[in-house]
């Protein structure tokens, strides 16, 4: 049978998925998610694991968390039930610029932050914005298997940086951006856990940071600084945010998943403001659904 004219003859991808040659370009690059793939073996009631980052909620208090979603809905429902600004409800956006104060943020501005689908979006949300295939970005040796997967889906080149026991060596960093720009490489950003790391465990001692947020400000080299472990530490306050020393220069990524509960998926970022401007309302399909961010008395968090 002679095809139709102007029409393209019909493709129907291979035998294990029919739509393969209906893809996107990008999409031949992405993979199945390590990270579900480890939390649908370490969710099994009959499976004790510390891999996952999965925090104790045994002490949550349900009932408390029922009666304040209740009085959302009363108080604010009309707020809460409909469509709102994707870059999220102000009055959580401020709360989170309290939370970061502990981190020795100072006089966030809510305007600044944007509330994602935990910090994971966030990051997707950074990478979107910056990265293009053969893009650099700089990372901890070892670093986050979530964000690898994030930047390898974007075509990122992953380059690993030295840590030790203290974190970042401020010479391996320095030396590895000019020897990437020596071969010609364009650097997006380096990319850190400096609390807490996931999965070294160490973390960026507090002489390191202002050297590290130095050599970054002076090579022009962005850094998203990824925080959701800071404010659980023991025994002392919170190190400074690299943030803190630097705005201009650092992209912030925070989340309640550890500090509070992962099923909430409340995240933010927290931006330079050129570059809120373009994650924030209108620049992404789906926005967050606004949520209560609690009483005075319960913006209280460890550490």
């Amino acid at each position: 049978m002679s095809q139709m004219p102007g029409r393209e003859a019909a493709q129907h991808g291979n035998r294990l998925d029919p739509w393969f040659d209906h893809y996107a370009e990008r999409a031949h690059n992405l993979r199945a998610s390590e990270i579900r793939a480890l939390f649908s073996v370490v969710s099994r009631p009959e499976v004790v694991s510390l891999a996952g980052g999965m925090p104790n909620l045994k002490d949550l208090p349900i009932e408390r968390l029922a009666d304040s979603a209740r009085d959302l809905i009363a108080r604010n429902g009309s707020v809460a039930m409909q469509y709102g600004s994707g870059q999220g409800w102000e009055p959580l956006r401020e709360q989170i610029c309290d939370v970061m104060s502990y981190d020795g943020i100072a006089g966030a501005d809510p305007d600044d932050v944007v509330i994602t689908t935990g910090s994971q979006q966030a990051l997707d949300l950074v990478s979107e914005l910056f990265i293009d295939e053969g893009d650099v970005v700089i990372a901890e040796s070892p670093s986050y298997v979530g964000a690898l997967g994030v930047f390898r889906a974007r075509q990122a080149d992953v380059v690993h940086v030295d840590m030790d026991a203290d974190g970042i060596i401020p010479q391996a960093l320095e030396d590895m951006i000019h020897s990437l720009r020596k071969s010609g490489k364009t650097i997006k950003f380096l990319y850190t856990i400096p609390n807490f790391h996931n999965p070294a465990g160490v973390t960026l001692s507090e002489e390191r940071r202002p050297h590290i947020v130095e050599i970054c400000q002076r090579e022009h080299v962005l850094i998203v600084e990824d925080n959701p472990y800071g404010l659980l530490g023991f025994g002392s306050d919170p190190l400074p945010a690299l943030k803190s020393y630097a705005p201009e220069v650092v992209v912030y990524l925070g989340s309640f998943s550890k500090m509070f509960a992962p099923g909430f998926r409340i995240g933010w970022a927290y931006a330079p403001h050129a570059v809120r401007d373009k994650t924030g309302p209108g620049q992404r399909v789906s926005d967050p659904v606004p949520l209560d961010g609690g009483s005075d008395g319960d913006r209280r968090v460890p550490g």
